[in-house]
């Protein structure tokens, strides 16, 4: 059970990362930029190809980022504690919100 948790944590947070987040001097911004999101006149993103919406879709990309990590899970159990980190975020993030500044 604790393995789920982390599991859809970790899917959360990595999905979220990589749809909206900037990252450390803006790699994952640019990582957007190469795969194709741009921005319009209102500054807001879409996608000049597939991929790029897929990246713009957090349902859509919450998909793939889970399967990519289940796959790794299931082959590499050791893998778990690679997402440990990103669960431990994702509960920071959600308390934080939850409490407020």
């Amino acid at each position: 059970m604790i393995e789920l948790l982390v599991l859809g944590l970790a899917t959360w947070r990595l999905t979220s990362l990589l749809n909206a987040e900037s990252g450390p001097y803006n790699i994952l911004t640019r990582l957007r930029y190469l795969i194709g999101v741009r921005y319009n006149d209102h500054s807001e993103p879409y996608g000049k190809n597939q991929v790029a919406e897929m990246i713009l879709c957090t349902w859509c990309l919450s998909v793939w980022v889970g399967l990519i990590l289940g796959i790794t899970y299931y082959f590499w159990r050791d893998f778990w504690w690679v997402m440990v980190p990103f669960s431990l975020s994702a509960i920071a993030i959600v308390i934080e919100r939850l409490v407020g500044e």
